[in-house]
C-alpha cells in the first residue's frame, strides 16, 4: 500500500511528464516537491503500471524519464519500456537520486557542540559566505567539531553559508557570469539550497538566469547570455516571417531568412521537397487550395483540381505513394520499382528525404498490363540456381561465367542467406544466344553432362577464398566506452573497497584491473596480480609490460624472478600465499591484490591456497576478485568480509558480449554458418524447381 507521500509523488511525476517531453532524472527530482524515498516509491509504482519509460544517453550520461508512449522521439537515448528492464535499472536511478539529495544533518545534542554551532550561526547570519579560516577567526574557536562544519552548506569555492542566503545567491550569479555551468552540476552543488534549486530547475528562465542549449545556465549580463538573447530575438523574427509567407513552397535564401535561425525552426515549420533535383521547403500550415496548386504546377509541372484549404505536405501525400505502397500496387519488388524510376518510366519526387511517386502515374502503369510486363521483365532477377536452369548449365558453370566477367551479379535488398548475388534476366537472354560458342575456362563446352549433379555438388562445396588480412596499422581507432559494470567496479575501487567482479568471458574484466593498476601506481603504491597458472602469469606479464612499461611491471614465479621491486608484480597465487606467511614485509606498499579466476577458491585440490591468501594477507591490502563462473559471489563476499572486515562489493554482469554461435560442417570438411548451410540446401531445392519451370521460360 503506497503511503500518502508516495501517492503525492506519483501525482507530481505524472503532471511533470504529461506534456510528453522526457525529463532528465535530476530535473524531475528537483521539480518534484517530494523527498528521495517518495520519488523512489513513485518510480517503482509507475514502473509496475508501465506508465513511464526510462532512457539513458548513449554516451552513458544522464538518465531520462518519460511517458510510456509507443514511439519515443529520437533524442539520442536508449529507452527501456518493459517492466523487467526498468526494474533492473531502478537501483541505478536511485543511486543518482541520492547524489542530488541534500544530506540531513541533525543538530548536535551535546552542550559544547551546540554552543559551537550557535557561534558559527551568528557569524553567518548576515548572509555572507565565509571561509573556514574567517569563521575560526570570528568565533575564536580553533577546534570546531566536524559535525559543525557538516551542518552548514559549502559553496563550490569552499566557503560556508546559511541555506538560501543572499550571499549564496550572489555567489551563484557571479559563478554563472564567469562561464555557463551545466544544470546537473548546479543541482548537485547547491542541493542544500532549496529555493535556489527551485529557481535553476524551473521549466522557464528565472530572471536573471538564462537557459542555454545542452542544459547549460548563465546570466543575462554574461557574454553567453547576451548572445543567447540575441539568438532568440533573431529566431523570433524568423518565426514571424515564416508565419506570414504568402505561398507554401519557398527557398529560405530567396525569402531572406537567416539560414542559422531557419535551421533551428525548419523541422517545426516545414518539410523539404525536391522536384527534378530542385529543392524547396514547404510549410506545414494550411493555405487556400488555389494558391497551393498554382505554385505546385509552376515548380513541378503537375496540375490538380484545387481543394478548399490544405497544407502542402498533406496534399502531396494524398496524391502520391511511398515506394513500398507503389511496389505493392504494381505487384513488383522495390528493386524493380527503383529500376522503373531510374529509367524514367515513373516520375518521382522526394518529400522529407523520402521518394514518392504520383498516384495517377502508378495507376496508369498498373492498367497498362502489357507495358508493365515488358518493363519488369527487363529487370527480372534470377538466383544462380534459376539462371543455371534457364541456360541449361550447372550452377558451378554459372559461377565460373561470373568469375570470368561474362555475367554480372546485382544485389537484392530482400535476399537472405550468404549467396545474395542475382542475375538480370535480360543479361541471361543475351548470353544464351552465344552460349554454344563459349567454353569453360578449363576448355569444356557449356553443356550438361550425364554426371552433372555430382560435379555440381563438388563445385558447390568448394571452400571459399578467405579475404586478405588487413594490416594492423589500418585498423580503425575507436573511442573506448566502458560498460556499466566496469564503471561501477572502478567507482568502488576508487573508494578503497574490496570488489568481486563476475562477468562472462570476453566482457572486459581485465580492463577493471588495468584501471586499478593505473590509479594505484599514480598514487605511488603497489599492486599484485595473481593467476592460477605460470603460463597465464607469463602472458599477463607481457600484456602489462606493453601497457605500463618494462620498469613498472615485474614477474615472480617459481622458475623466474624479473624486476621484483616493480610497483606492479605478476605472480602465481602460491607465491603470494608464501609471501603472506613468510615475507609479509614485501607487502607493506601493496594496496591491492588481484585474484584472477577467484573461483579456484572452491577447487578441491588447490582451493586452500586462495583461502590462505585471503586469510593471511595483511589487513591493509584490499582485494579485487575476477571470475566468469562464480554462481555464489554474494556468499563469497560475505565470507571475505567476515574474515577480513570491511565491505566487499559484488558486481555481476550476465550479458555475454562475445556471443556463442552454432556452426555447420559440410561433407568436404568446410565449416560454415547456419545461413550458408541452409542456403546450400535451398539452392538445390530451387534448382530442381527451376528445371520444372524451364519449359515456361523457353516459351516466353
Amino acid at each position: 500500500m503506497a503511503s500518502n507521500k508516495t501517492k503525492q509523488a506519483i501525482t507530481e511525476v505524472t503532471n511533470l511528464l504529461k506534456d510528453g517531453v522526457p525529463l532528465p532524472l535530476e530535473i524531475l527530482y528537483s521539480r518534484c516537491n517530494c523527498n528521495s524515498d517518495a520519488l523512489a516509491g513513485a518510480l517503482s509504482s509507475l514502473i509496475e503500471k508501465e506508465e513511464i519509460r526510462i532512457g539513458r544517453a548513449k554516451s552513458g550520461g544522464s538518465w531520462f524519464i518519460g511517458e510510456n508512449v509507443l514511439a519515443p522521439p529520437a533524442r539520442g537515448e536508449t529507452w527501456h519500456t518493459g517492466r523487467g528492464q526498468m526494474r533492473k535499472v531502478l537501483p541505478k536511478l536511485l543511486k543518482v537520486i541520492r547524489k542530488y539529495t541534500p544530506p540531513e544533518e541533525a543538530a548536535p545534542t551535546d552542550n559544547e557542540t551546540s554552543a559551537q554551532l550557535d557561534s558559527v550561526r551568528k557569524v553567518l547570519e548576515d548572509g555572507q559566505p565565509r571561509s573556514k579560516a574567517d569563521i575560526i577567526a570570528a568565533t575564536g574557536l580553533e577546534n570546531l567539531d566536524s559535525l559543525v562544519w557538516r551542518y552548514f552548506p559549502q559553496l563550490p569555492d569552499g566557503r560556508f553559508t546559511m541555506p538560501d542566503s543572499d550571499g549564496a545567491w550572489d555567489f551563484l550569479l557571479t559563478y554563472l557570469h564567469e562561464k555557463p555551468r551545466r544544470l546537473s552540476d548546479l543541482l548537485r552543488q547547491f542541493r542544500r539550497h532549496k529555493k535556489i534549486v527551485e529557481r535553476i530547475a524551473a521549466e522557464n528562465d528565472q530572471t536573471p538566469l538564462v537557459r542555454l542549449p545542452q542544459s547549460l545556465i548563465t546570466t543575462v549580463n554574461s557574454p553567453a547570455g547576451r548572445d543567447e538573447l540575441t539568438r532568440r530575438a533573431k529566431i523570433k523574427a524568423c518565426r514571424d516571417m515564416l508565419e506570414t509567407l504568402p505561398t507554401p513552397f519557398f527557398d529560405p535564401r530567396e525569402a531572406g531568412l537567416g539560414m542559422k535561425e531557419f535551421a533551428a525552426l525548419a523541422d517545426s515549420y516545414s518539410l523539404t521537397v525536391s522536384f527534378e533535383n530542385n529543392k524547396y521547403w514547404c510549410l506545414r500550415r494550411e493555405f487556400p487550395g488555389d494558391v497551393l496548386v498554382e505554385q505546385l504546377g509552376e515548380i513541378s509541372g503537375r496540375y490538380f483540381a484545387p481543394p478548399y484549404t490544405t497544407s502542402a505536405p498533406s496534399f502531396l501525400r494524398e496524391h502520391s505513394l511511398g515506394e513500398k505502397e507503389a511496389a505493392a500496387v504494381l505487384g513488383v519488388d522495390e528493386d524493380t520499382l527503383s529500376f522503373l524510376i531510374k529509367t524514367g518510366q515513373l516520375d518521382s519526387f522526394t518529400l522529407d528525404e523520402r521518394t514518392r511517386l504520383w498516384h495517377s502515374d502508378v495507376q496508369e502503369l498498373k492498367r497498362d498490363v502489357s507495358r508493365l510486363r515488358v518493363l519488369t521483365k527487363q529487370h527480372e532477377k534470377l538466383k544462380i540456381s534459376q539462371a543455371a536452369a534457364f541456360l541449361g548449365i550447372s550452377t558451378g558453370q554459372v559461377r565460373r561465367l561470373i568469375q570470368e566477367g561474362r555475367l554480372t551479379t546485382v544485389s537484392n535488398k530482400e535476399a537472405s542467406g550468404s549467396d545474395t548475388g542475382l542475375l538480370l534476366r535480360r543479361d541471361l537472354e543475351a548470353l544464351r544466344q552465344a552460349l554454344p560458342a563459349l567454353t569453360l575456362s578449363g576448355g569444356q563446352p557449356h553443356e550438361r553432362g550425364q554426371g552433372e549433379i555430382g560435379s555440381r555438388g563438388e563445385e558447390r562445396l568448394r571452400p571459399k577464398k578467405k579475404p586478405l588480412r588487413k594490416e594492423q596499422g589500418q585498423a580503425p581507432v575507436e573511442d573506448l566506452v566502458l560498460d556499466d559494470f566496469q564503471i561501477e567496479a572502478a567507482e568502488a575501487l576508487q573508494a578503497g573497497l574490496s570488489v568481486i567482479v563476475s562477468a562472462p568471458t570476453g566482457n572486459g574484466k581485465t580492463l577493471v584491473a588495468e584501471m586499478l593498476a593505473r590509479d594505484v601506481m599514480t598514487a605511488g603504491l603497489g599492486m599484485i596480480y595473481t593467476s592460477p597458472l605460470k603460463a597465464l602469469s607469463n602472458q599477463k606479464y607481457r600484456d602489462f609490460k606493453k601497457l605500463f612499461g618494462e620498469e613498472q611491471v615485474g614477474l615472480v614465479t617459481g622458475d623466474v624472478s624479473i624486476n621484483p621491486g616493480a610497483p606492479m608484480l605478476i605472480m602465481t597465487t602460491e607465491i603470494f600465499r608464501n609471501w603472506c606467511l613468510s615475507e609479509p614485509a614485501q607487502l607493506e606498499k601493496i594496496s591491492y591484490v588481484v585474484f584472477d579466476e577467484i573461483h579456484y577458491l572452491d577447487d578441491a585440490e588447490r582451493g586452500t591456497t586462495w583461502e590462505e591468501s585471503i586469510l593471511f594477507a595483511p589487513p591493509h591490502v584490499k582485494i579485487l576478485g575476477l571470475s566468469a563462473t562464480v554462481p555464489n559471489a554474494d556468499e563469497m563476499a560475505d565470507w571475505i568480509s567476515s574474515v577480513r572486515g570491511g565491505n566487499v562489493v559484488v558486481i555481476m554482469e550476465k550479458k555475454r558480449r562475445v556471443p556463442l554461435s552454432t556452426q555447420w560442417i559440410l561433407p568436404n570438411g568446410r565449416i560454415v554458418g547456419e545461413k550458408e548451410a541452409r542456403s546450400e540446401l535451398e539452392e538445390l531445392v530451387e534448382y530442381l524447381k527451376a528445371l520444372r519451370n524451364k519449359k515456361r521460360w523457353l516459351e516466353e
